[in-house]
């Protein structure tokens, strides 16, 4: 009853508002969504030996080119000065993400090598340092896969693979021939050039736990090359041996942070997330515990200072908010460097720690309306500078106002967030939109990069990125989703009592986890008015196209999500599967998919198309898990920003080139108010 009633409410709202082309627009705070697209990130930073240079990459999307420039920079740290060096090549794909590799210095501090992808190939090129010249020093039939640089900086090593002419004849051998299906091949992913590995589209396999991928020939033996830098001549090559899959375990516990200094000197944070742990160890001397405050944060990330017995680490809070300290070990003195109100990693790359030289910590700084930027921390006199900012312009544009928020749960339990408002006085009644796993650093999209924030906010909206909350036992997967209910129920009264949101009018919206969790609301409450997916759930057609035997995904749902097959485990999947849910879900739902995982999807979309409930499934072709083609990402973020405005505000996007879009919606809109009213 209570959904029948906020249901109707929700109609009339949007009758009311005729789907008026011409309403008032409310006034820009940008960004738009090519600019979160365009963003430029700092990733890849790389002290010079002597601690007087930095080298570091610029990533940048391309729309236009559908790609992305990667630039090698400079920054002279005596100086201040920042220059090019380099062009980065294309990108280099593992497992639909670019990778960002540091680069390795010369011992002399001249030049700096990295792996670059070039004209189809992936070589190792060497970058001056003073941006005079960028050249490559190994290119060959084989794609360079790793790389290490001698001590002396004379001879360098190097992993191939197998050619990629072997690569081409391989993949075309199995077209030809038919494709032998065994737990190697994913089923969800086109067989022949599903994905890109390394540069290309390539056929691939599964090479280790969960749905982990890599080219076809990914169990050819590697071999490693070594040559004289001098004279490029080779001075030996190996074969390694054989590839095998890697152990299949079911254990999803993360690993702690250790860091070993040039003299012997482990550090260590360990212990709970309750209960962090830091101490230094070393062989023949008693373990040092640091007790200060800062040492009971959850740390991060660990580095030592050069030159010194001094320990650096970043501390991070419930709000993804970063702090550097540096621990001198042998006073006992635990110094804050640095306190940000964002990230101080980028928030990109994961937790990865400063860049530290003996004078400096330079940072990626970025925070919930501030772009990444490159900013320097002087250790010894705590002066602070911003090195580089190719973020600079769209940093001059005004932005959302941010708040975030800790809130209690109604089980005792906390949840955490920011919320993203229009600039001047607080909102009246606005649409709220939600969006639910991490939020840290800048926030363009949420995690996976599909929902555009700054434009929401722009359109009326208030904006809501919750971090998933922290639960107690693994033993039940619905844990996690029953808590995100809570946290998003909690949300949606607290701003109702302020008088800042209709709750008629609250969208959801979700990538991997925050996938799974905007369906488990939508299925568990009356909250949701519309909402959108950008990744699959748990659903018994997906069990058995990943269940050949062999694999290990039977195992990790057993643990993770404590259920069995759909024949053994009927009832458990009746809890945690969409597909068998339909009738329970009734928010207009829009599912933006990669290509490798709207297979897995197919059966909530077939089984919502034939109820009342409005849904749209899209497919972006050559798409992992993450969407990474910026044209994609465009395409992903316009239609969520036009989906929650015509289903929260009754807005129609003007642009003549969409009006097949909207009479695809309005006409599901009439057949669900057609099914009420009956």
């Amino acid at each position: 009853m209570a959904y029948c009633a906020r249901w109707r409410s929700a109609t009339m709202v949007l009758a009311a508002a005729t789907f008026l082309v011409a309403a008032a627009a409310p006034a820009r705070v940008g960004p738009n969504s090519r600019e979160l697209v365009e963003v430029a990130d700092i990733e890849a930073l790389a002290p010079s030996p002597d601690g007087r240079k930095l080298a570091f990459r610029v990533q940048r999307a391309s729309i236009a080119d559908n790609s992305y420039s990667i630039i090698w920079y400079v920054a002279d740290l005596a100086t201040g000065t920042v220059f090019r060096a380099g062009d980065g090549g294309e990108p280099i794909y593992n497992d639909g993400l670019i990778e960002a590799e540091a680069p390795v210095w010369s011992p002399d501090g001249r030049h700096f090598y990295h792996r670059a992808h070039v004209d189809g190939a992936i070589g190792i090129w060497r970058v001056a340092a003073d941006g005079s010249s960028s050249k490559p020093v190994v290119v060959g039939d084989s794609d360079v896969e790793s790389f290490e640089l001698a001590a002396d900086g004379r001879t360098i090593s190097y992993v191939t693979g197998p050619s990629r002419d072997q690569i081409a004849r391989a993949e075309r051998h199995e077209y030809d021939n038919g494709i032998l299906v065994d737990a190697t091949v994913d089923p969800t992913v086109n067989l022949y050039h599903g994905g890109y590995v390394h540069g290309r589209l390539s056929s691939q396999r599964l090479i280790g736990r969960w749905y982990e991928h890599g080219g076809l020939l990914w169990r050819v033996a590697r071999v490693r090359h070594r040559v004289d830098l001098q004279s490029s001549r080779e001075l030996s090559s190996n074969v390694l041996p054989q590839r095998t899959l890697e152990p299949l375990t079911a254990s999803w516990k993360p690993a702690g942070l250790r860091v070993t200094a040039p003299g012997g000197a482990t550090a260590e944070a360990s212990g709970s997330e309750d209960e962090p742990l830091l101490e230094i160890k070393q062989a023949g001397a008693p373990v040092i515990r640091c007790n200060a405050a800062a040492c009971k944060d959850r740390i991060v990330a660990l580095v030592w200072r050069p030159g010194t017995t001094d320990l650096l680490f970043t501390t991070q809070d419930e709000h993804f908010r970063q702090s550097l300290y540096l621990w001198n070990r042998g006073a006992t003195r635990v110094e804050p460097i640095a306190r940000s109100n964002g990230q101080l990693s980028g928030g990109r790359s994961g937790s990865v720690p400063c860049a530290v030289t003996r004078s400096n910590a330079i940072c990626v700084a970025a925070s919930a309306v501030s772009p990444p930027r490159l900013e320097r921390f002087q250790l010894d006199s705590g002066r602070h500078d911003i090195l580089f900012d190719p973020n600079a312009e769209l940093r001059l544009r005004a932005q959302p106002q941010v708040e975030q928020l800790t809130f209690q749960l109604n089980d005792g339990g906390v949840a955490s967030g920011t919320l993203l408002f229009p600039p001047g006085s607080p909102p009246e009644r606005a649409p709220l939109f939600v969006n639910y796993y991490y939020c840290a650093g800048y926030l363009r999209g949420g995690v996976g990069d599909s929902y555009p924030f700054a434009p929401l906010v722009d359109s009326g909206f208030v904006v809501a990125c919750l971090n998933t909350v922290p639960f107690k036992h693994w033993g039940d997967g619905t844990d996690r989703e029953r808590a995100a209910l809570a946290s998003v129920a909690s949300l949606v009264r607290l701003l109702d009592r302020r008088g800042w949101i209709d709750p008629h009018r609250v969208g959801m919206g979700g990538f991997s986890a925050g996938s799974e969790a905007t369906m488990w609301v939508a299925m568990n409450s009356n909250l949701l008015s519309a909402a959108a997916v950008a990744s699959p759930q748990y659903e018994p057609t997906d069990y058995w196209m990943s269940s050949v035997r062999g694999r290990d995904v039977p195992s990790i749902l057993k643990d993770f999500e404590q259920v069995g097959s759909p024949d053994e485990d009927p009832v458990r999947w009746k809890i945690i599967s969409p597909a068998l849910n339909v009738d329970r879900i009734k928010a207009p739902l829009l599912m933006q998919l990669p290509e490798q995982e709207m297979r897995a999807a197919i059966e909530l979309y077939a089984r919502l198309s034939n109820t009342s409930t409005p849904v749209e499934m899209y497919a972006f072709p050559d798409e992992a898990h993450i969407k990474i083609q910026p044209r994609h990402q465009f395409a992903v973020y316009r239609r969520n920003l036009d989906w929650f405005r015509y289903w929260l505000q009754g807005h129609v996007n003007p642009d003549p080139a969409l009006a097949a879009e909207y009479e695809r919606w309005n006409a599901l809109r009439q057949r669900q108010v057609r099914a009420r009213a009956e």
